[in-house]
Protein backbone atom coordinates (compact mmCIF):
# COMPACT_ATOMS: atom_id res chain seq x y z
CA UNK A 1 0.00 0.00 0.00
CA UNK A 2 1.20 3.51 -0.84
CA UNK A 3 0.07 6.49 1.26
CA UNK A 4 0.31 9.83 -0.54
CA UNK A 5 -0.09 13.38 0.84
CA UNK A 6 -3.39 15.04 0.08
CA UNK A 7 -1.77 17.53 -2.28
CA UNK A 8 -0.46 14.78 -4.56
CA UNK A 9 -1.95 15.07 -8.05
CA UNK A 10 -2.69 11.84 -9.96
CA UNK A 11 -0.38 10.51 -12.68
CA UNK A 12 -0.65 12.17 -16.06
CA UNK A 13 -1.89 9.03 -17.86
CA UNK A 14 -3.95 5.89 -17.38
CA UNK A 15 -0.86 3.76 -17.65
CA UNK A 16 0.77 5.88 -14.93
CA UNK A 17 -2.05 5.01 -12.50
CA UNK A 18 -1.80 1.29 -13.35
CA UNK A 19 1.97 1.42 -12.79
CA UNK A 20 1.45 3.21 -9.46
CA UNK A 21 -1.03 0.56 -8.31
CA UNK A 22 1.36 -2.18 -9.39
CA UNK A 23 4.19 -0.63 -7.40
CA UNK A 24 1.91 -0.15 -4.37
CA UNK A 25 0.74 -3.79 -4.54
CA UNK A 26 -2.75 -2.80 -5.63
CA UNK A 27 -3.67 -0.10 -3.08
CA UNK A 28 -3.10 3.67 -3.09
CA UNK A 29 -4.27 6.02 -0.29
CA UNK A 30 -4.44 9.78 -0.85
CA UNK A 31 -4.79 11.36 2.61
CA UNK A 32 -7.63 13.90 2.80
CA UNK A 33 -7.13 15.51 -0.62
CA UNK A 34 -8.74 18.90 -1.33
CA UNK A 35 -11.67 18.90 -3.75
CA UNK A 36 -9.69 19.87 -6.87
CA UNK A 37 -7.16 17.07 -6.24
CA UNK A 38 -9.92 14.56 -5.43
CA UNK A 39 -11.75 15.49 -8.64
CA UNK A 40 -8.57 14.97 -10.70
CA UNK A 41 -8.14 11.46 -9.23
CA UNK A 42 -11.81 10.68 -9.95
CA UNK A 43 -11.41 11.73 -13.58
CA UNK A 44 -8.44 9.43 -14.01
CA UNK A 45 -10.29 6.52 -12.36
CA UNK A 46 -13.21 7.12 -14.71
CA UNK A 47 -10.84 7.11 -17.71
CA UNK A 48 -9.41 3.74 -16.63
CA UNK A 49 -12.83 2.16 -16.25
CA UNK A 50 -14.64 3.65 -19.24
CA UNK A 51 -11.69 3.05 -21.54
CA UNK A 52 -11.51 -0.66 -20.74
CA UNK A 53 -7.99 -0.37 -19.27
CA UNK A 54 -8.66 -2.52 -16.20
CA UNK A 55 -6.54 -5.68 -16.67
CA UNK A 56 -8.44 -8.84 -17.49
CA UNK A 57 -9.32 -10.78 -14.37
CA UNK A 58 -9.16 -7.68 -12.16
CA UNK A 59 -11.53 -4.90 -11.12
CA UNK A 60 -10.93 -1.36 -9.83
CA UNK A 61 -12.71 0.05 -6.76
CA UNK A 62 -12.33 3.24 -4.79
CA UNK A 63 -13.66 4.81 -1.60
CA UNK A 64 -13.80 8.40 -0.42
CA UNK A 65 -15.41 9.87 -3.49
CA UNK A 66 -16.48 13.06 -1.73
CA UNK A 67 -14.90 13.15 1.74
CA UNK A 68 -12.11 11.59 3.79
CA UNK A 69 -9.13 9.67 2.44
CA UNK A 70 -9.31 8.55 -1.17
CA UNK A 71 -8.55 4.84 -1.40
CA UNK A 72 -7.96 3.23 -4.81
CA UNK A 73 -7.62 -0.54 -5.09
CA UNK A 74 -7.03 -2.97 -7.92
CA UNK A 75 -8.52 -6.31 -6.92
CA UNK A 76 -8.37 -9.75 -8.51
CA UNK A 77 -11.55 -11.29 -9.89
CA UNK A 78 -14.73 -10.02 -11.52
CA UNK A 79 -16.56 -7.04 -10.10
CA UNK A 80 -19.89 -8.16 -8.56
CA UNK A 81 -21.93 -5.63 -10.53
CA UNK A 82 -20.16 -6.37 -13.84
CA UNK A 83 -20.18 -2.65 -14.55
CA UNK A 84 -16.78 -2.65 -16.15
CA UNK A 85 -17.43 -5.25 -18.80
CA UNK A 86 -17.74 -3.97 -22.38
CA UNK A 87 -21.23 -2.59 -22.93
CA UNK A 88 -23.70 -4.14 -25.30
CA UNK A 89 -23.65 -2.16 -28.58
CA UNK A 90 -27.38 -1.48 -28.20
CA UNK A 91 -27.02 -0.12 -24.66
CA UNK A 92 -26.39 3.46 -23.59
CA UNK A 93 -23.31 3.93 -21.40
CA UNK A 94 -24.02 5.35 -17.94
CA UNK A 95 -21.03 6.99 -16.25
CA UNK A 96 -19.88 5.64 -12.92
CA UNK A 97 -18.71 9.06 -11.78
CA UNK A 98 -20.27 12.44 -12.39
CA UNK A 99 -17.34 14.04 -14.20
CA UNK A 100 -17.91 17.28 -16.14
CA UNK A 101 -21.69 17.10 -15.67
CA UNK A 102 -24.12 18.62 -18.13
CA UNK A 103 -25.17 22.13 -16.99
CA UNK A 104 -28.72 20.94 -16.28
CA UNK A 105 -27.44 17.98 -14.24
CA UNK A 106 -25.04 20.27 -12.41
CA UNK A 107 -27.93 22.53 -11.38
CA UNK A 108 -29.89 19.52 -10.17
CA UNK A 109 -26.90 18.38 -8.13
CA UNK A 110 -27.01 21.73 -6.35
CA UNK A 111 -30.72 21.21 -5.53
CA UNK A 112 -30.81 17.81 -3.78
CA UNK A 113 -34.34 18.45 -2.47
CA UNK A 114 -35.63 17.87 -6.01
CA UNK A 115 -33.98 14.46 -6.23
CA UNK A 116 -34.89 11.13 -4.56
CA UNK A 117 -34.31 11.09 -0.82
CA UNK A 118 -32.05 8.04 -0.57
CA UNK A 119 -28.41 8.79 -1.24
CA UNK A 120 -27.94 5.81 -3.57
CA UNK A 121 -30.93 6.67 -5.76
CA UNK A 122 -30.04 10.36 -5.74
CA UNK A 123 -26.61 9.51 -7.14
CA UNK A 124 -28.11 7.05 -9.67
CA UNK A 125 -30.60 9.68 -10.80
CA UNK A 126 -27.85 12.16 -11.58
CA UNK A 127 -25.84 9.54 -13.49
CA UNK A 128 -28.88 8.38 -15.50
CA UNK A 129 -29.79 11.97 -16.36
CA UNK A 130 -26.18 12.69 -17.30
CA UNK A 131 -26.25 9.77 -19.76
CA UNK A 132 -29.61 10.96 -21.07
CA UNK A 133 -28.30 14.50 -21.62
CA UNK A 134 -25.18 13.27 -23.41
CA UNK A 135 -27.20 11.06 -25.75
CA UNK A 136 -29.70 13.89 -26.37
CA UNK A 137 -26.79 16.13 -27.37
CA UNK A 138 -25.60 13.54 -29.89
CA UNK A 139 -29.06 13.63 -31.46
CA UNK A 140 -29.11 17.45 -31.55
CA UNK A 141 -31.91 17.60 -28.98
CA UNK A 142 -31.96 20.57 -26.64
CA UNK A 143 -32.05 19.88 -22.89
CA UNK A 144 -33.51 22.45 -20.51
CA UNK A 145 -33.72 22.76 -16.77
CA UNK A 146 -37.21 21.79 -15.65
CA UNK A 147 -39.60 23.73 -13.44
CA UNK A 148 -42.19 21.11 -12.53
CA UNK A 149 -40.00 18.32 -13.91
CA UNK A 150 -36.30 17.63 -13.43
CA UNK A 151 -35.50 18.47 -17.05
CA UNK A 152 -37.12 18.90 -20.46
CA UNK A 153 -35.93 17.47 -23.78
CA UNK A 154 -36.89 19.29 -26.99
CA UNK A 155 -37.40 16.78 -29.81
CA UNK A 156 -38.61 18.10 -33.19
CA UNK A 157 -39.51 21.38 -31.44
CA UNK A 158 -41.75 19.46 -29.00
CA UNK A 159 -41.17 19.82 -25.25
CA UNK A 160 -41.04 16.51 -23.35
CA UNK A 161 -40.83 16.50 -19.54
CA UNK A 162 -38.65 14.00 -17.67
CA UNK A 163 -39.29 13.19 -14.01
CA UNK A 164 -37.58 10.69 -11.69
CA UNK A 165 -38.91 9.46 -8.35
CA UNK A 166 -38.34 6.53 -6.04
CA UNK A 167 -41.09 4.25 -4.80
CA UNK A 168 -41.54 1.29 -2.49
CA UNK A 169 -42.72 -2.10 -3.63
CA UNK A 170 -43.35 -5.55 -2.30
CA UNK A 171 -39.94 -6.76 -3.50
CA UNK A 172 -38.20 -3.41 -3.38
CA UNK A 173 -37.06 -1.22 -0.55
CA UNK A 174 -36.75 1.75 -2.89
CA UNK A 175 -36.65 1.67 -6.67
CA UNK A 176 -36.28 4.37 -9.30
CA UNK A 177 -39.12 5.31 -11.65
CA UNK A 178 -38.56 7.57 -14.68
CA UNK A 179 -41.57 9.21 -16.36
CA UNK A 180 -41.82 11.04 -19.70
CA UNK A 181 -44.84 13.27 -20.34
CA UNK A 182 -45.77 15.40 -23.35
CA UNK A 183 -47.93 18.45 -23.98
CA UNK A 184 -50.88 16.29 -25.06
CA UNK A 185 -50.95 14.46 -21.74
CA UNK A 186 -49.24 11.30 -22.98
CA UNK A 187 -47.23 9.44 -20.32
CA UNK A 188 -44.62 6.68 -20.49
CA UNK A 189 -42.93 5.10 -17.47
CA UNK A 190 -39.91 2.87 -16.78
CA UNK A 191 -38.93 1.25 -13.46
CA UNK A 192 -36.27 -0.83 -11.75
CA UNK A 193 -36.99 -4.55 -11.86
CA UNK A 194 -35.24 -7.56 -10.42
CA UNK A 195 -33.50 -8.43 -13.68
CA UNK A 196 -33.46 -5.05 -15.34
CA UNK A 197 -32.47 -1.74 -13.83
CA UNK A 198 -33.52 1.70 -14.99
CA UNK A 199 -30.08 2.23 -16.51
CA UNK A 200 -30.79 -0.62 -18.94
CA UNK A 201 -33.94 1.14 -20.14
CA UNK A 202 -32.15 4.18 -21.58
CA UNK A 203 -32.30 2.94 -25.21
CA UNK A 204 -36.06 2.46 -24.85
CA UNK A 205 -36.41 5.88 -23.18
CA UNK A 206 -34.50 7.60 -25.97
CA UNK A 207 -36.54 5.76 -28.59
CA UNK A 208 -39.76 6.87 -26.92
CA UNK A 209 -38.55 10.49 -26.83
CA UNK A 210 -37.81 10.39 -30.56
CA UNK A 211 -41.14 8.76 -31.51
CA UNK A 212 -43.14 10.96 -29.15
CA UNK A 213 -41.52 14.12 -30.53
CA UNK A 214 -42.19 13.07 -34.13
CA UNK A 215 -45.79 12.12 -33.32
CA UNK A 216 -46.45 15.45 -31.62
CA UNK A 217 -44.84 17.34 -34.50
CA UNK A 218 -47.02 15.47 -37.03
CA UNK A 219 -50.12 16.29 -34.98
CA UNK A 220 -49.18 19.96 -34.76
CA UNK A 221 -48.51 20.16 -38.49
CA UNK A 222 -51.81 18.40 -39.30
CA UNK A 223 -53.67 20.78 -36.99
CA UNK A 224 -51.94 23.76 -38.60
CA UNK A 225 -52.91 22.54 -42.08
CA UNK A 226 -56.51 22.02 -40.98
CA UNK A 227 -56.62 25.50 -39.49
CA UNK A 228 -55.16 26.98 -42.68
CA UNK A 229 -57.85 25.21 -44.73
CA UNK A 230 -60.54 26.46 -42.37
CA UNK A 231 -59.26 30.04 -42.64
CA UNK A 232 -59.21 29.79 -46.45
CA UNK A 233 -62.78 28.51 -46.49
CA UNK A 234 -63.82 31.25 -44.07
CA UNK A 235 -62.15 33.86 -46.25
CA UNK A 236 -63.92 32.48 -49.30
CA UNK A 237 -67.27 32.75 -47.53
CA UNK A 238 -66.49 36.34 -46.50
CA UNK A 239 -65.50 37.25 -50.06
CA UNK A 240 -68.61 35.61 -51.53
CA UNK A 241 -70.92 37.35 -49.05
CA UNK A 242 -69.20 40.69 -49.72
CA UNK A 243 -69.53 40.38 -53.51
CA UNK A 244 -73.10 39.08 -53.20
CA UNK A 245 -74.04 42.19 -51.27
CA UNK A 246 -72.43 44.55 -53.80
CA UNK A 247 -73.96 42.69 -56.74
CA UNK A 248 -77.41 42.90 -55.19
CA UNK A 249 -76.93 46.63 -54.69
CA UNK A 250 -75.95 47.08 -58.33
CA UNK A 251 -78.88 44.98 -59.60
CA UNK A 252 -81.28 46.86 -57.33
CA UNK A 253 -79.95 50.21 -58.61
CA UNK A 254 -80.23 49.03 -62.23
CA UNK A 255 -83.81 47.80 -61.72
CA UNK A 256 -84.78 51.05 -60.01
CA UNK A 257 -83.28 53.08 -62.89
CA UNK A 258 -85.23 50.99 -65.44
CA UNK A 259 -88.43 51.34 -63.40
CA UNK A 260 -87.97 55.10 -63.22
CA UNK A 261 -87.52 55.38 -66.99
CA UNK A 262 -90.58 53.19 -67.58
CA UNK A 263 -92.59 55.23 -65.09
CA UNK A 264 -91.54 58.47 -66.81
CA UNK A 265 -92.72 57.08 -70.17
CA UNK A 266 -96.07 56.20 -68.63
CA UNK A 267 -96.30 59.71 -67.14
CA UNK A 268 -95.82 61.27 -70.58
CA UNK A 269 -98.61 59.07 -71.87
CA UNK A 270 -100.78 60.17 -68.94
CA UNK A 271 -100.42 63.90 -69.54
CA UNK A 272 -97.19 65.71 -68.55
CA UNK A 273 -95.01 67.14 -71.36
CA UNK A 274 -91.82 65.29 -72.13
CA UNK A 275 -89.79 68.41 -71.16
CA UNK A 276 -91.50 68.66 -67.76
CA UNK A 277 -88.90 69.61 -65.07
CA UNK A 278 -89.91 66.67 -62.87
CA UNK A 279 -89.45 64.21 -65.71
CA UNK A 280 -86.09 65.76 -66.59
CA UNK A 281 -84.90 65.37 -63.03
CA UNK A 282 -86.19 61.80 -62.85
CA UNK A 283 -84.33 60.85 -66.02
CA UNK A 284 -81.13 62.42 -64.66
CA UNK A 285 -81.57 60.59 -61.36
CA UNK A 286 -82.11 57.30 -63.19
CA UNK A 287 -78.92 57.84 -65.17
CA UNK A 288 -77.05 58.49 -61.93
CA UNK A 289 -78.41 55.28 -60.40
CA UNK A 290 -77.81 53.05 -63.42
CA UNK A 291 -74.51 51.12 -63.00
CA UNK A 292 -74.48 50.47 -66.75
CA UNK A 293 -73.76 54.16 -67.34
CA UNK A 294 -70.30 53.52 -65.86
CA UNK A 295 -69.87 49.72 -65.76
CA UNK A 296 -68.18 48.69 -62.49
CA UNK A 297 -65.30 46.24 -62.31
CA UNK A 298 -64.53 43.59 -59.72
CA UNK A 299 -65.12 45.13 -56.27
CA UNK A 300 -62.23 45.43 -53.85
CA UNK A 301 -61.91 42.61 -51.30
CA UNK A 302 -63.16 43.11 -47.75
CA UNK A 303 -60.56 43.67 -45.01
CA UNK A 304 -58.95 40.49 -43.56
CA UNK A 305 -60.72 41.07 -40.24
CA UNK A 306 -64.18 40.97 -41.84
CA UNK A 307 -66.43 38.20 -40.58
CA UNK A 308 -68.94 36.13 -42.47
CA UNK A 309 -72.53 37.35 -42.02
CA UNK A 310 -75.12 34.89 -40.83
CA UNK A 311 -78.09 34.20 -43.15
CA UNK A 312 -80.25 36.42 -40.95
CA UNK A 313 -77.69 39.26 -41.12
CA UNK A 314 -77.43 38.88 -44.89
CA UNK A 315 -81.22 39.15 -45.19
CA UNK A 316 -81.23 42.34 -43.13
CA UNK A 317 -78.36 43.81 -45.17
CA UNK A 318 -80.05 42.97 -48.48
CA UNK A 319 -83.34 44.47 -47.29
CA UNK A 320 -81.57 47.67 -46.28
CA UNK A 321 -80.26 48.15 -49.83
CA UNK A 322 -83.43 47.08 -51.64
CA UNK A 323 -85.53 49.86 -53.21
CA UNK A 324 -88.75 50.79 -51.40
CA UNK A 325 -91.86 49.07 -52.74
CA UNK A 326 -93.75 51.09 -55.31
CA UNK A 327 -97.25 52.27 -54.61
CA UNK A 328 -99.59 52.22 -57.64
CA UNK A 329 -100.33 55.45 -59.49
CA UNK A 330 -103.58 57.02 -58.30
CA UNK A 331 -105.95 58.20 -61.08
CA UNK A 332 -107.06 61.22 -59.02
CA UNK A 333 -103.52 62.60 -59.06
CA UNK A 334 -101.30 63.58 -61.96
CA UNK A 335 -98.55 61.48 -60.46
CA UNK A 336 -97.68 59.90 -57.16
CA UNK A 337 -95.70 61.88 -54.64
CA UNK A 338 -94.08 59.21 -52.36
Amino acid sequence: MAALPGSTMPPASVQGLLDLLDEAKGSVHVLGPPEEVRAAWRRLIHAVRSGGHVPKGWHLVHRGRNTGDLVIELRRGRHPSKQYQPANPSSVPVPELLVDPHPVVNRLREQPSRLPESEENRSRTLLVLQALCLEAGKRQWAVRFGTDSLLSVVVDEQLLEVRVREEKGARWTLRLVLTVTDADGGVAEWKDYARKRLEDELPAILGDLRQRGQRLRDRREAAARAEQTRLQQERHRVLTAHRDQILRQQVAAWLLAEDIRSYCADLVTAGPRIDDPWLAWAHTYADDLDPLADPPGVPSDPPPSAAVSTPRQQHVERTAFAPPPYQPWHPNRRWYHG
